[in-house]
């Protein structure tokens, strides 16, 4: 019962942060299309949703699976997926203060 148990929370775990990683992709690619893509090529600004489709679309496309050699594998996906899009988002803001 323990293992089930486990494995049950594990993989609602993986299902909550594949949508909070989606969600902040999405977000992240919001912000940077404002400050690139719309001033640069006068194309109309991306809202959440389509921006977390596009998202997920350009990650299926790009993923590179890397096995992992150390043991928790969960915690250092988790890392992964929140601190990537924030460490974007803030060098993509560094560039816009020099546009």
């Amino acid at each position: 019962m323990k293992t089930f148990l486990a494995a049950l929370g594990a993989a609602v775990g993986i299902l909550a942060l594949c949508g909070v990683s989606s969600i902040l992709c999405g977000f992240v690619l919001t912000v940077l299309w404002g400050w690139f893509v719309v001033p640069t090529f006068g194309l109309p600004q991306l809202s959440l949703v389509p921006a977390i489709g596009v998202s997920m679309v350009a990650s299926y496309l790009s993923h590179q699976y890397i096995p992992s050699k150390d043991g928790d594998s969960f915690t250092s996906a988790l890392a992964y997926s929140i601190t990537y899009p924030l460490i974007t988002l803030l060098f993509g803001w560094i560039v816009h203060l020099f546009m």
